[in-house]
């Protein structure tokens, strides 16, 4: 199986989380992304390749052309900072009122950032970047039919960034970039069964007919990113009826998620997509730190296999998934299962 990987993913490696007041270690580190490939060359029958040369283009129809120039920017400044303190870009303040307007640079980490998971450093925007044109890389071989199905290994991950704001450890939502990019060619599904909800896929199209997005996650009642991802969330204008939420509660297991993502499997097959973005997560494991799912890593075979059975072009784009020691082989996995001859 082809697999694009992004070669400055390790640019951007956060010191750390504020969570519930103090600054905790960061969960998603460079090192996942060793871990996966570690996995991936053990297990044999992938072969790894890099983007070509980043560009700025791939992200038009996902961002806005201010948010790309801020993080840009933002990166920028970081970077000639001499003070190491001034070299980690934190939001402190975020918008309120009915008519918020930001133009200090304190102020602009608020306006295009929604949590306090993700600081913009030195090198965020080569990192994010990288990962954005990985997935553009991948959609091009699927759309020319290249190739059946492309693994996008990348870190940031992506599902959580809004077309205009950074969070949840994403600042480029891969997935939609891969979906912006296919739906040049015909309709496409986007099926995101990360154990936290892809606010920013959904928001990217929620007002579009020819992108459907799809999500099994756990209920955000309980779990980031809690402000979106409930079963209400259909879309709207012309977008109303191709978004589905399938929120599930803390605990869930195989019996309990296997409906759920034969639900999802057949809105997919409904809605006649030329093409598919599975966003994928390993936080659903049941020895994930942050997801609390309990899926076993063999389950991910069948996630994998279930996929496989849409028949679809597939672009596979790489999420969440926490836990050092499950990481890469629920990755194994669940590309054997998609893969399978």
């Amino acid at each position: 199986m082809r697999v694009i990987w992004n070669p400055k993913h390790a640019d951007h490696a956060a010191p750390g989380e504020w969570e519930g007041g103090a600054v905790i270690p960061c969960y998603e580190a460079p090192e996942r992304l060793g871990l996966i490939r570690a996995a991936l060359d053990a297990a044999g029958g992938f072969t790894f390749e890099e983007p070509a040369r980043p560009s700025e283009e791939v992200l038009a129809g996902a961002h806005d052309p201010a948010y790309v120039t801020y993080l840009r920017e933002a990166s920028a400044e970081a970077r000639r900072a001499r003070d190491p303190a001034a070299k980690q870009l934190w939001p402190t303040v975020f918008p309120f009122g009915p008519n918020p307007r930001a133009t200090g640079a304190r102020a602009l980490r608020g306006r295009y950032c929604f949590d306090t998971y993700t600081p913009i450093l030195p090198g965020t925007f080569a990192a994010a970047l990288g990962g954005a044109n990985a997935a553009a890389q991948a959609a091009d071989l699927v759309a020319a039919g290249t190739e059946r199905a492309v693994y996008v290994l990348t870190r940031p991950p992506g599902h959580h960034a809004e077309p205009d704001r950074c969070g949840g450890y994403c600042y480029f939502n891969n997935a939609a970039v891969a979906a912006e990019r296919l739906s040049k060619r015909g309709p496409v599904a986007v099926l995101d069964l990360d154990v936290h909800h892809g606010n920013g896929t959904q928001h990217i199209f929620y007002a579009r007919a020819d992108v459907l997005t799809v999500s099994v996650h756990g209920d955000p009642a309980a779990l980031y990113p809690f402000f979106s991802g409930f079963a209400d969330e259909t879309g709207t204008g012309t977008g109303l009826g191709a978004n589905l939420n399938l929120p599930l509660p803390h605990g869930t297991g195989v019996k309990e998620y296997r409906p759920a993502l034969a639900t999802a499997l057949d809105a997919v097959r409904r809605f006649k997509p030329a093409f598919l973005v599975f966003a994928f997560g390993a936080d659903a494991h049941e020895a994930d730190p942050i997801g609390g799912f309990k899926l076993p890593t063999k389950f991910y075979t069948e996630m994998g296999a279930a996929v496989r059975e849409l028949g679809l072009p597939t672009v596979v784009v790489q999420e969440g998934g926490y836990n050092p020691a499950t990481l890469g082989p629920c990755v194994v996995e669940v590309l054997k299962g998609l893969h399978a001859d």
